[in-house]
């Protein structure tokens, strides 16, 4: 009975504070990681907190509006980390080079963010939130969110001369199709794995940068390099790769002996 009354107690206070909604965003991220966004539902959610599915209805219109919610959550946390990430960066000398260097730290926060929180990040991108709506100001203390902060940096890569501005229309999404599918992969795994992510994600940006016309030299000032020869090769374990390589090696070196006897 005593039980009961502090369950009671603490549904009243919740609902009666308006701390519902945000007890139920709270709630959201650990049911999607155990039971994926398919297996996710609103009345769950409401258990969870100890609440009524009644109750919840009253914050949310059903499901899809709580998961927008948290996306937006999502998108806004990410945005932070990258705001963040742009202030910590050390200061240049050379507009052209920080502007590269700004730009791979946005895509850098971008992957980390999706390996550090898949269930979040899988949420992020669900059919139940468009890109396209607008974020509420509250969430974004400095006013930008992560498409403005992408858009920012290929504006700051032209006005460095980085890159020419006829490059620059629509190219924010061919850098985020890029870095999205990494994370993408990164994952739902099969393809790569943790261990390929650095050489992988540095593959992609300099494909990506060289391909919106940023010089190699400018790439090799800013330290983007190519990353290892296999790094996109992660459908073999990393034992299967490293044991072919070998085997490869044994065989040149079998057939350099029994070419030094045939001479």
């Amino acid at each position: 009975m005593a039980r009961m009354r502090i369950q009671a107690t603490r549904r009243k206070r919740l609902y009666h504070h308006g701390d519902l909604r945000n007890a139920l965003l709270a709630a959201a991220p650990d049911l999607v990681a155990r039971h994926g966004v398919e297996g996710f539902s609103l009345r769950e959610a409401a258990r969870a907190v100890g609440v009524s599915s009644a109750a919840a209805y009253r914050h949310f219109e059903d499901r899809s509006a709580l998961l927008r919610a948290l996306a937006h959550q999502g998108l806004a946390g990410l945005a932070q980390r990258m705001e963040e990430a742009l202030a910590a960066m050390p200061p240049s000398p050379d507009p052209a080079e920080r502007a590269v260097a700004g730009f791979v730290r946005l895509g850098s926060v971008y992957v980390e963010f999706a390996v550090a929180d898949p269930a979040r990040f899988r949420v992020m991108f669900g059919p139940w939130c468009d890109l396209a709506d607008p974020i509420a100001p509250e969430l974004l203390p400095l006013g930008r969110d992560p498409l403005r902060l992408l858009q920012d940096a290929l504006d700051g890569l032209v006005r460095a001369g980085a890159i020419a501005a006829a490059t620059r229309a629509g190219a924010e999404i061919v850098a985020w199709s890029a870095v999205h599918g990494l994370a993408s992969l990164l994952v739902e795994g099969g393809l790569l794995t943790a261990g390929d992510r650095d050489g992988a994600f540095a593959r992609v940006m300099r494909a990506l940068l060289a391909g919106l016309g940023v010089s190699p030299a400018l790439l090799e000032r800013a330290g983007i390099r190519g990353g290892p020869p296999d790094g996109l090769s992660a459908s073999r374990p990393r034992t299967e790769r490293a044991g072919t390589r070998t085997a490869a090696r044994r065989a040149t070196a079998t057939g350099r002996r029994s070419a030094g006897r045939r001479a």
